[in-house]
This record gives structure tokens, C-alpha cells and sequence, in this order.
């Protein structure tokens, strides 16, 4: 079977239920390409797979189509765009961005950048299958962006499956499979050629809009087109901004005076924003306007506007009200969600968003966070709440705990979570208060926030908290992966155990820098933070955590032994043994069914399977921990495949799949898929193994991940009747 053929097959089975008149709009538009040219789509399976191939093999550009048409079905199926709350003027431009191509937008604070960018994917939403919007001050440490997970976040926001981990895969990732879909991509707030370089490729479908404060010369340079400067908007746009706050009836009665208040605004979006939000508070006053005309006279740059509309605004608010806002600007991180500004306050939040949201000195971003603008942070330079701080970073502890304690079997004990490899003190557990939110979905959507909170913890001296949080971002790396990510939390956790002089803790997590070094194929930096770990656990120093370091190290060792290197798998068995007796010597059942899984997961790769399923009947995971519970099913799947026996091989794959779904782990789908291709080869169904196998290239196709021509190599040789 042929990629095209994988393509063809899934396209009958996405479309089946637009033939019959019963489809989503995405399984409708798949059906609108199949028959554009007029032809008539035939009514059995067989013969619509036969048309597809027909056209795919005539028309390279219908096959690319096709497969985007079946991403936007598989993850997004609609677009639904929901435009700003209000967007005034800017119709010219609108209809310049709103096409194929690379835009570079320019413009001060508060000139609407980011509102003109959201109107015009809302604008695009017919047309396009997917989009992003990636706020890239949310991805730097300093002047450094962090390229490889701007890249990751824009895949998977745009429905691209099996984004990998490994730089230099998701940077040909991140530039083949968007080649032909058809998308909408904000970058926000670009800081120069060298960013946009490394996020914008022409991909010949795609709208991408990049967004600058300052339209540096390099910036001109790479951008080959004319860039779109935002300044003012014109006068209806302004009343209209203004009135949205105020009311028209108000604006009517001072005319003249409005039209000076425009051009005292320089009809910047914000400041008008924030005089109308002024101008609300005067209801019924004579002569508001003009007022306000008075106040904002002799200011003469737009800076000096900004900072004057935010201090007008700010001296309108309350003691209690400036107060809080000067907390909340405080707060490390570009955004926050309504729950995190009661965290940070210390109390329910809602009167007080909705106050600044009125004053416009907070906004709402896209995606439904709160961010307050730029100027009011330059205005307030808040020195920063250390009891607030303290009070948000440990909410933010106990919720990312939770998620760390939600991959605990159930009714855990007590002595069983110290068991744990946690060398500081634990927390105590929270509450969970988000009843609609798995644990790890709630962290995996606050992830952005953790390095500018570890930074700000650390010069603060929280390290105690430093190495919890770090502890429950284990829980996103096992079950979601966020490999980068996680490499920078840990640094910041290794520097907060030292400063602790607790050099366990150092070890354990220099430990776990070297496993994500390992996930990520770079050996050598795995090497070095293994031997950082292992030379701070003087023999006997701490049993358990020695067991853990054998474990790594063997892990480190097998993917050697895979890339060619003699002698490394039996280096990993031995390991692995070492690492068994010290878990018998101490009774730790989570160590000891992990390191026989993994060991017999070695003997299975040297061709000892009878010998690995031996050992599993000793490998239990804890009552309650499917995860681990399916890892052992899976290792034993392999070693029944590796004896030929495919009936006992199924059996453990779907005890294994039941388990993974209610863990709500996801990274296991495809070798599962792959093992029950196996399993299907074996007993001579070709067609299952087909199926199986086609799924997984299909999959990795979309992706275009390097391991989709090892399936396709594999379906070509799977023939019917072979």
C-alpha cells in the first residue's frame, strides 16, 4: 500500500457520512474537493478509493489538498474563529492581510496589532483549515527565544499529529507539514529578522501575520513587501472606540471637543480606549469631554499619551482598586487566567477584572487570558508583592502537584507517595478545584508561565518551592512530553537545590536532564548530566535513588546499543539486575515492576523472550497505576510477537490499550497500533496489518515525521495475498 493509497482509504472513511448527508463542515469540504471538477463520485467504497488514486496520481497539488483537507478533519474539522469584542476602521488593511502570503505589521503599544491580526483570521475563517496565534514574549528568556517550542506550540495548534521532541525533527517538521495546508499563523510581537527567520517559510497556502513593536532595519530587510504601520484609526473608528465606552449620547453633546480628544489621542486605539473608559465614569457631567481635552494637553509624543491615559485612568480607581492593580502587575509572566489573579490577591477576583477591564488597563487576549497592557506596567513600576508572589507560586505548586499526584495508583498511602523520589520537602496535597480539568490538561495549558516563575522564585529565595513545582512538572513530561520545557524547569531546580545544599535533589533532577537528553537523541549531554548525578550519590548514600540513576543510565545504554554500539545491551541488562536486588533489598514495589519491565524489555531486543516474559511474572505495577500497569502489558506483547505467538501478543495489546485510555496517556497510540500490525502479519491477515500499519503511516505522514517512510516501505511490501 502506497502513501497515496493510505490517503485514499482514509478519505473513503471520513467521507462516508457527507455521501449519506450527515457530516461535519470538514467532512463536507472533503467531499466539495473529491467532485470539483464535476465528476461524479461513485457510490461503492472500492470504486471511490479507485477515484481518488485516479486524481491523486494525475494531480500532485490534488493529493497535497486531499491530505489537508483530512488534517483539518481529523483535529480542528471547523474554524471557529471568535472575532475581538470590538474592532474599529482598519477595513483597508483587513482586505490586504486577508490573503495567501507573509505580512509584517508594525506599530507602538496599543495600536490595535494583535485585535487587527485576530479580525483577520476571524475574516479568514471560511477559507483557511486551521490557525495559531502564538504570543512570542511568552517563549523567551531574555533576548533569546526559545525557536523549538514556538515551533511545537504552532504544530499542535494547528492540528499537526506526532509532533516530535527533537530539534532538528520539528524544525523539518515544522516547514514540510505545513507546506500545503491551508492556514492562518500570528506570530506576535517578532523581535527582529533572526525570529522571523527561523518561523516563517513560504508555505504556499498559509496567512501568516507577523507582528513588531519596532520595525527594525533588518526586519525591513527580510520582509520583502511594503509592512502595514498601525497608527491612527480614522475619526469614525475613534468615536466609535470611544463611544463603546461611554455611550454616543455623550459624545454628542461636545462635538468639537471629541474631535480634539481624537487628535489629543493620536487616535491610538488604547489611549482612546482609555480616555472613553474616563469619560464613563463622568456620565452626565457637562463638559466631560472638553475635561478631558484639558488633562491631556502638552502631551505631545505617544509615549507621553500613554503614560498620561494610563495615569488619568489609574488616579479614577479606588484606593483598594490601584492597589490590586499594582499587585497584579507585579505578577511574572505575560498573561494570567481569572483563577490565578485570585491566587495572587488572595481572594475571589471577578469585581476587580471586570473594573480594569472597564478602565481598559486589562485585556483580553484570544484565548480568553487577561494581560495587562505595557504602558500600565511602565506606569505602576511595581516593586513586586512578595506575599502575593508567595501566595500565587504556592497555589501554582499545589495545583501542578496535583497533577504529579494524580499519576499516584489510587488510595496511594501516606508512606507510599514518601516513598517516592522526592529529595525535599513534599507539599501537602490540595484540593482539585477545577471538576471540568484533568490535572495534567490544567498544567499543560499554564506551562508557558513556569520559567518566568521559576526565574522570579529563585532570585527571591523560594527554592523549596522551586524544586516542588519542578518535582510536579515530572507529570507533564511523562504524560504530555514538553521535553524542552522541562530541561530549562529543572535547571532552575538544580540551581535551587544547591543553593539548599541538598545535593540529592541536585542528583535527581541532573538525572532526569539526562533522561530527557536520552528521549531527545542527544546522548552525549545525557552522558554528562548522568555523571553530574551520579557523582553526588556517594555509594550507599541513598539506595533508592542509586536504583533510579541504574535505571537512567541503562535507558542511556540501550539507545546506545540501538545506534550500533557493541557490548552497551548487556551493559543495560547488568544495570537493570543491579537495579532489582536494591529494590527487593528495600520492598519498593514502584522500583521493582518498573526495572523488571524495562529489563525484560532488554532481553526481548536480545532475543531472549521466553526469559523476559519469566521475569514479568514477577512485574506487577502498584494497584491503581495503568500506566505502568499498560507498559507491562506492552513488554509482554513484544516478547509473544518476538516467539511468533500473535494470539497471546493481542490479548496483552488490549489489556494494554483499555489501561493507557484510562490513564490519559497518549504517546502510546501509535506503537500500539504498530504492535497490532505485528500481531496481524503474524497470523496472515494481511488486510488487518494493512490497516494497522497504514494508520500509523497516515499519522506520521500528516506530520511529516521521518518514521512515515519506514511505514510505507512497510505497506508496500504487505501485499495481498502475501
Amino acid at each position: 500500500m502506497s502513501m497515496i493509497e493510505v490517503l485514499a482509504s482514509e478519505a473513503v472513511r471520513v467521507m462516508a457520512p457527507s455521501v449519506a448527508g450527515a457530516a461535519s463542515g470538514g467532512a463536507r469540504r472533503l467531499l466539495a474537493l473529491l467532485t470539483n471538477r464535476g465528476e461524479r463520485l461513485p457510490a461503492d467504497p472500492a470504486g471511490r478509493v479507485a477515484f481518488i488514486l485516479r486524481r491523486a496520481r494525475e494531480d500532485e497539488t490534488f493529493a497535497a489538498e486531499l491530505a489537508q483537507e483530512l488534517v483539518a478533519v481529523d483535529s480542528v474539522d471547523a474554524v471557529a474563529v471568535v472575532a475581538p469584542a470590538l474592532f474599529a476602521d482598519r477595513e483597508e488593511v483587513r482586505a490586504r492581510l486577508a490573503a495567501p502570503g507573509v505580512r509584517l505589521i508594525g506599530g507602538a503599544h496599543g495600536t490595535g496589532k494583535t485585535a487587527l491580526a485576530w479580525q483577520v483570521v476571524h475574516d479568514l475563517r471560511e477559507s483557511i483549515n486551521a490557525y495559531a496565534v502564538v504570543d512570542l514574549d511568552e517563549y523567551r528568556d531574555g533576548a533569546v527565544l526559545r525557536v523549538t517550542e514556538v515551533r511545537q506550540e504552532v504544530l499542535r495548534q494547528l492540528g499537526v499529529p506526532q509532533v516530535d521532541d527533537t530539534a532538528p525533527i520539528v524544525a523539518d517538521q515544522y516547514r514540510r507539514a505545513l507546506r500545503h495546508r491551508r492556514f492562518a499563523l500570528v506570530l506576535d510581537n517578532v523581535a527582529g529578522a533572526a525570529e522571523a527567520e527561523a518561523l516563517v517559510h513560504p508555505w504556499e497556502h498559509a496567512t501568516v501575520l507577523v507582528t513588531t513593536r519596532v520595525l527594525t532595519q533588518d526586519l525591513r530587510v527580510w520582509h520583502p513587501g511594503r509592512p502595514e504601520v498601525l497608527g491612527a484609526v480614522d475619526p469614525d473608528g475613534a468615536e466609535l472606540i470611544l463611544a463603546s465606552r461611554c455611550g454616543p449620547e455623550m459624545l454628542a453633546a461636545e462635538p468639537d471637543a471629541v474631535r480634539e480628544l481624537i487628535r489629543r489621542c493620536d487616535g491610538i486605539p488604547s489611549i482612546l480606549g482609555q480616555a472613553g473608559a474616563w469619560l464613563a465614569r463622568r456620565q452626565g457631567k457637562p463638559g466631560a469631554v472638553a475635561e478631558m481635552v484639558a488633562r491631556l494637553r502638552g502631551a505631545g509624543e505617544v509615549g507621553t499619551l500613554f503614560d498620561d491615559s494610563v495615569r488619568l485612568s489609574v488616579a479614577e480607581l479606588d484606593a483598594g482598586t490601584a492597589a490590586d492593580l499594582v499587585t497584579l502587575a507585579g505578577h511574572p509572566g505575560t498573561d494570567i487566567s481569572d483563577a490565578g489573579v485570585a491566587a495572587l490577591l488572595g481572594r475571589p477576583a471577578d469585581d476587580l477584572v471586570d473594573r480594569l477591564l472597564d478602565a481598559a488597563l486589562l485585556v483580553r487576549g484570544p484565548h480568553g487570558r487577561l494581560s495587562l497592557l505595557w504602558s500600565v506596567r511602565r506606569h505602576l513600576r511595581p516593586a513586586g508583592d512578595d506575599a502575593a508572589f508567595a501566595r500565587y507560586l504556592r497555589w501554582f505548586r499545589d495545583l501542578a502537584g496535583a497533577a504529579d499526584l494524580a499519576m499516584d495508583p489510587a488510595g496511594v498511602t501516606d508512606r507510599a507517595r514518601e516513598g517516592r523520589l522526592r529529595r525535599y520537602p513534599a507539599p501537602e496535597p490540595a484540593a482539585w478545584p477545577f471538576p471540568h480539568l484533568r490535572p495534567v490538561d490544567w498544567l499543560q495549558g499554564e506551562a508557558h508561565l513556569v520559567p518566568d516563575l521559576l526565574r522570579e522564585a529563585h532570585h527571591r529565595g523560594y527554592h523549596v518551592e522551586v524544586l516542588q513545582l519542578c518535582g510536579a512538572m515530572e507529570a507533564l513530561l511523562t504524560l504530555r512530553g514538553h521535553h524542552w520545557l522541562c530541561l530549562e524547569a529543572n535547571a532552575w531546580g538544580i540551581a535551587g537545590a544547591e543553593a539548599l545544599g541538598l545535593p540529592l535533589a541536585a542528583a535527581r533532577l541532573h538525572a532526569l536532564q539526562g533522561r530527557i537528553h536520552v528521549l531527545l537523541g542527544q546522548l552525549d549531554r545525557a552522558d554528562a548530566e548522568l555523571s553530574a548525578a551520579e557523582s553526588l550519590v556517594p555509594d550507599d548514600a541513598d539506595r533508592q535513588l542509586t536504583s533510579s540513576l541504574l535505571e537512567f543510565r541503562a535507558r542511556w545504554a540501550q539507545e546506545r546499543a540501538r545506534l550500533g554500539a557493541t557490548g552497551e545491551l548487556a551493559s543495560a541488562e547488568s544495570m537493570l539486575r543491579r537495579a532489582v536486588t536494591i529494590d527487593r533489598a528495600l520492598d519498593d514495589r514502584r522500583g521493582l515492576g518498573l526495572h523488571l519491565r524495562m529489563l525484560a524489555n532488554v532481553l526481548v531486543e536480545a532475543s531472549r523472550a521466553g526469559e523476559a516474559l519469566a521475569l514479568l511474572d514477577g512485574a506487577a505495577a502498584p494497584a491503581g497505576d495503568a500506566r505502568n500497569a499498560a507498559r507491562i502489558h506492552l513488554v509482554r506483547a513484544k516478547a509473544w510477537l518476538s516467539l511468533g505467538a500473535a494470539a497471546e501478543a493481542t490479548g496483552e495489546l488490549d489489556r494494554a490499550r483499555g489501561l493507557t485510555t484510562d490513564s490519559g496517556a497518549t504517546q502510546y497510540e501509535l506503537e500500539l497500533a504498530d504492535l497490532r500490525g505485528w500481531a496481524a502479519h503474524l497470523t496472515g491477515d494481511t488486510e488487518a496489518a494493512r490497516k494497522w500499519w497504514g494508520w500509523v503511516a497516515y499519522q506520521y505522514f500528516l506530520g511529516e515525521h521521518p518514521r512515515a517512510r519506514e511505514f510505507a516501505d512497510r505497506l508496500s511490501r504487505e501485499t495481498p495475498g502475501s
